[in-house]
């Protein structure tokens, strides 16, 4: 029986009682930890002692793709899995063995996204892999070299940034595009081209033949792990007693002989390719976001030609795609206890992309892009994220009604991005505007080019929360109560607002700057976390003979420094001005007493402080304030170069205001102590009295397009405005001025708070209830409970039927007369 949160659909297509199948296994299906391909790599590198680091690399993803178990699940299409198991989280040893290591007895039953670990998996681990990967992973080399400062403002919850020594890459759009057109053995061929070139002679061309060989190593392995499955898929037709299945089975098996060895000539044979992939990559460094991008333009001339042809129908193609989404959703990220807290829900962040301009600028919807769209209506999993790019001047109204209706399910996708910005983000990057075109969004909110850009876009995230406490306190942490930032002198003595954002400026900076050096260091060791199968689909990795972790990509750029509590930030300072310095309702020592109290011997300011100007309602000199600050911060990042660029601001906390703001003791807003922080540029919940207009124009004026990883803002909607033709139509309209005020990001929670509070006390009635976190999709019922509460409650930026018309008085014109 369909539990509550999938609900009944009516007069489902036939192909969707293939799809629900599917579907039903991945929700009943617990995450559990897979050590298989861990077992693999470790044999392999207990094999090939001696060798280059990236050959080793290598030949372990062939032996895995050679050894791993194979599988073809009943009534798949598409066929594939990185691991052995579904829902399973793979550990990569030479990353981080020992996030495993410390978490063995709490791994099953930790607060965020437990993994089951089995008896006989445990005992694998401690006999074999731990024993050889122990001194010899990527997180140790982090551990034993982070610097002082970075660690005291990481365990003091000022920055988080970890996260990249315990897992892999990933936030990488990969070149699919070759993979399926020209097929691996022909890559292969021009790698033996370019390695035909070289003399050992020559100082350094050494390396550069054994890391071709590394990629030809890597290319051998994925085309063996397509003929296996081949294979299987055969053995399991000679056996199949129902002809259809048998038939679909042996379509496979031809399928899988065939790419992603040689160029992809079908639909089907396309989107294999691009799983076979897929799998691999994540198989070789267990990492989030590895992006799919603009699968409607590289999988368009394939669909296209055969429906030509006659040799496939639009229902087909559809269940096709359907497939292919719910293997989207069956691996889960594994990560350690900490990093879950701000990422929680198993985000796999695979970040698939319809819509925007083509490469000559001109609009770029096809009947791809409404089926992709129409493949996450049918699915409703929480993988992949899905995201539109939209151009108000190029993109057809049909095109913007769809994604209102798939808003309007209420499973947080899509992610809405004004396409003009996202180009000129690509260009602040460096990348040239003919190229800018072929933007995709990547993870949460970032931007990424298919198989030409390399960077971490979310290396570390900064607490701005913990900026105005460092200003107030002189460099301490209230919480912990260690001096561990700078002094930038006594509040009691800053003369004017002037004084004190010069004060809150040079923490800011030292934040920034220690980021920096953490950031530097990270980007040293991941030298040695060379990734042959991923490299395979850079080209200039090719031809430079230089691995993507080297720099081998087209463009790279700094890492990306992530702000967090972006409204706490605004509202502390304008609380602060406008309390102390402009009307003088109270004194610093008066407020420095109140925040040590968290208000409680103080609550008339807490009053004042709460009815203090906030962001999010529009008003000028607060928002001017926020532009000011902000411009400083993204100058401050980009200030700093790296060996691969210059460093790169985003705002987009997924769930780490949550975390941060167990940190963060009493705000100058009013914020209560360890309460959670705001999410993306988002006002903080319940502040935002003006409504949505009053919202989306303090948001523009922020310099969003300077914060070039991505900004984020999360709105919640009632159901009932999707409930008649003119709520529809207040919806389009919201998101075409939200292009015309060049905010770049928008997406919408659908939230029934009953449902959602109901969800939490009969989780088991609910397995498949989405929900928007900030920036990505998740099981609400595999989240924690202070992200559920978060999430449900208070309806910061709630949009209801009355204040959508009252947008449309105000802007009139925007509700029709567009392109159809």
């Amino acid at each position: 029986m369909e539990c509550k949160a999938m609900g009944q659909i009516k007069s489902e297509p036939a192909y969707m009682t293939r799809i629900n199948f599917l579907k039903e296994r991945v929700l009943n299906t617990r995450p559990e930890m897979d050590l298989e391909n861990a077992r693999i790599l470790t044999e392999s590198f207990l094999e090939t002692g001696g060798l280059p680091w990236h050959v080793r690399k290598a030949k372990a993803v062939k032996k895995q793709c050679e050894e791993k178990t194979v599988k073809i699940w009943d009534k798949e299409l598409i066929v594939g899995c990185s691991g052995s198991k579904i829902r399973a989280g793979i550990l990569c040893a030479d990353t981080c063995w020992s996030v495993l290591d410390d978490e063995l007895d709490t791994i099953s039953t930790r607060r965020y996204d437990p993994f089951y670990l089995r008896n006989e998996d445990r005992q694998l681990f401690l006999d074999v892999i731990k024993p050889f990967w122990k001194g010899r992973s990527n997180y140790e080399e982090w551990l034993a070299q982070i610097p002082g400062d970075v660690k005291a403002l990481r365990d003091n919850g000022v920055i988080y940034i970890d996260r990249k020594a315990v897992r892999g890459w990933g936030e990488t759009t990969a070149g699919y595009s070759d993979i399926i057109n020209k097929g691996i053995k022909k890559i292969c061929e021009e790698i033996i081209e370019r390695k035909l070139k070289l003399d050992m002679t020559v100082p350094g061309d050494y390396v550069k033949m054994t890391y071709l060989d590394a990629l030809l190593i890597a290319g051998e392995g994925i085309i063996a792990l397509a003929e296996r499955y081949s294979a299987e898929a055969a053995g399991l037709a000679a056996v199949e007693k129902d002809l259809e299945r048998k038939r679909e089975l042996l379509e496979i098996s031809r399928i899988c002989a065939k790419v992603p060895a040689y160029p992809a000539e079908t639909f089907h044979e396309a989107i294999q390719s691009f799983y076979f992939y897929q799998i691999c990559i994540f198989m070789e460094q267990n990492a989030a976001s590895y992006n799919p991008g603009r699968m409607d333009q590289y999988l368009y001339p394939f669909y296209k030609a055969d429906i030509e042809a006659g040799r496939l129908t639009k229902e087909r193609a559809q269940e096709l795609l359907d497939c292919l989404w719910v293997k989207f959703a069956e691996p889960c990220l594994f990560q350690d206890k900490i990093t879950a807290e701000f990422a929680a829900g198993y985000p796999m962040f695979q970040n698939v992309t319809v819509g925007g301009v083509d490469t000559a600028g001109r609009n770029a919807v096809n009947e791809l892009s409404y089926m992709i769209l129409q493949a996450t209506m049918d699915v409703r999993l929480y993988q992949p994220s899905l995201s539109v790019r939209y151009s108000l001047a190029k993109n057809p109204n049909s095109f913007l009604r769809k994604i209102v209706e798939l808003i309007k399910l209420g499973t947080g996708f899509p992610a809405f991005h004004n396409d003009d910005i996202g180009i000129r983000m690509l260009m602040n990057k460096g990348v040239p505007l003919r190229e800018a075109f072929d933007w995709n969004p990547s993870g949460c909110v970032e931007t990424n080019l298919e198989g030409r850009l390399r960077a971490y876009t979310a290396l570390a995230d900064i607490n701005l929360g913990a900026m105005v406490e460092f200003t107030l306190l002189n460099g301490r942490c209230r919480k912990s109560g260690l001096d561990i930032s700078i002094q930038t002198g006594v509040p009691e003595e800053f003369k004017d607002f002037e004084a004190f954002c010069n004060a809150l400026k040079r923490q800011l900076a030292y934040s920034v700057r220690t980021v920096v050096k953490g950031s530097h260091l990270i980007d040293e060791i991941g030298f040695n976390r060379t990734v042959p199968a991923l490299s395979l689909s850079f080209k200039e990795c090719v031809q430079s003979a230089m691995d993507y972790a080297w720099g081998g990509a087209k463009y790279n750029t700094g890492n990306g420094i992530i702000l967090i509590g972006i409204a706490d930030l605004i509202n502390s300072m304008a609380a602060i001005k406008h309390l102390i310095y402009d009307t003088k309702q109270i004194s610093m020592s008066q407020l420095l007493s109140a925040l040590d109290s968290n208000f409680e011997n103080s609550p008339e300011i807490l009053r004042l402080c709460k009815d203090a100007p906030k962001y999010g309602n529009d008003v000028e000199w607060v928002d001017n304030m926020a532009a000011e600050i902000f411009t400083y911060i993204a100058d401050e990042i980009e200030s700093y170069k790296s060996r691969f660029g210059t460093m790169t601001p985003g705002i987009l906390p997924v769930s780490g205001n949550t975390p941060f703001g167990l940190e963060e003791g009493a705000h100058p807003s009013g914020r209560l102590a360890w309460k959670t922080l705001a999410d993306g540029v988002s006002p903080n919940g319940g502040t935002d009295f003006e409504g949505p207009s009053a919202v989306l124009k303090s948001v523009a004026k922020l310099p969003l397009d300077r914060f070039v990883q991505g900004t984020l803002l999360n709105m919640k909607i009632e159901p009932t405005l999707f409930s008649t033709e003119a709520g529809i139509q207040n919806v389009m309209a919201l998101l075409k001025t939200l292009c015309s005020l060049n905010i770049f990001h928008v997406q919408f929670n659908v939230i029934d708070q009953h449902k959602l509070i109901d969800a939490q006390k009969h989780p088991e009635e609910y397995k498949g209830l989405l929900v928007r976190v900030a920036g990505y999709t998740a099981y609400f019922t595999e989240l924690g409970k202070d992200v559920q509460d978060e999430i449900y409650w208070p309806y910061n930026t709630k949009l209801s039927v009355f204040a959508a018309v009252m947008w449309l008085s105000r802007y009139e014109g925007y509700g029709s007369g567009f392109k159809n």
